[in-house]
């Protein structure tokens, strides 16, 4: 541990927001960065549509928010069909009459070089990482426009900004987000609708290639903070986003990897 970490280790995701009688959707809420915003969210007096496509998982969340006073409701399906956007909106507008803020959270990825993946397995990732955010992003936008305003953040990577080598498709994915972000800022301003990205660097969640004690260490070595991530602190991020406090942006790629890459990784060594 570095002694920045050491610093700032009982600062860690414990930013306060009040976004009392607002309504959240959070797609991809089954754990991870969307376990985070939800429980988040509902503490800071939020009402939630949970995504995913664990539906035990997400009820279990769900009955956790219920427990603080706070509304929920949960929505299975997969985010590449159009037809779960749908089902979003629909929920969100018949349980609790309107949406404040959408989080495209849902993503995923698989190791494997480019000349390896199939068309159906880059359509895959492709579609549940820029196509559903996209579809859910319209969908919501009818809800939005008769409010008056609303907010979207569209969780990205910092893989877009870099080559991945073995995740060549999630990247490319990923860098199509924060484009369409920047697009969809300028088209849907004149709505009162803010759009902004977050593109998270290595976080600890359960199913990432980081959680391994000697992965933590090796990431958390290649980072200026000296360490990876907690989804609590994109979570922070995203709900900053969403706040009052960032009334006058969007459009906007906001970064949580704990520092910029290097030219080189040998540049690490110069000062460690």
């Amino acid at each position: 541990m570095t002694k920045t970490d050491t610093a700032n280790s009982k600062k860690v995701g414990q930013a306060t927001f009040d976004f009392t009688g607002q309504v959240v959707i959070v797609t991809g809420a089954s754990g991870g960065i969307g376990s985070a915003l939800a429980d988040k969210f509902a503490a800071a007096g939020a009402d939630l549509i949970l995504h995913g496509r664990k539906a035990e998982t997400l009820e279990a969340k769900a009955q956790e928010i219920r427990a603080l006073g706070r509304r929920a409701e949960v929505v299975t399906g997969n985010i590449k069909e159009p037809e779960t956007a749908a089902l979003l909106v629909a929920t969100a507008v018949e349980k609790f009459g309107r949406i404040d803020i959408l989080i495209n959270n849902a993503g995923g990825n698989f190791a494997a070089r480019l000349e390896d993946l199939s068309t159906n397995a880059w359509n895959a990732v492709i579609g549940t990482n820029l196509t559903g955010s996209f579809q859910t992003a319209v969908a919501c936008l009818p809800v939005f426009t008769e409010q008056g305003g609303g907010n979207i953040i569209n969780v990205g990577s910092s893989s877009a900004n870099h080559a991945h080598p073995m995740r060549g498709a999630y990247a490319a994915a990923k860098a199509g987000i924060a484009s369409l972000t920047k697009t969809m800022s300028w088209e849907w301003a004149d709505r009162g609708i803010r759009v902004n990205c977050v593109e998270p660097g290595a976080t600890l969640t359960p199913a990432s290639r980081f959680n391994s004690p000697e992965a933590e260490r090796t990431f958390g070595e290649n980072i200026a903070l000296g360490r990876v991530g907690r989804p609590e602190e994109v979570a922070d991020a995203i709900m900053f986003l969403c706040s009052g406090g960032a009334s006058f942006i969007t459009g906007t790629i906001v970064q949580a990897t704990g520092g910029p890459h290097t030219s080189s990784p040998s540049d690490i060594k110069l000062i460690r």
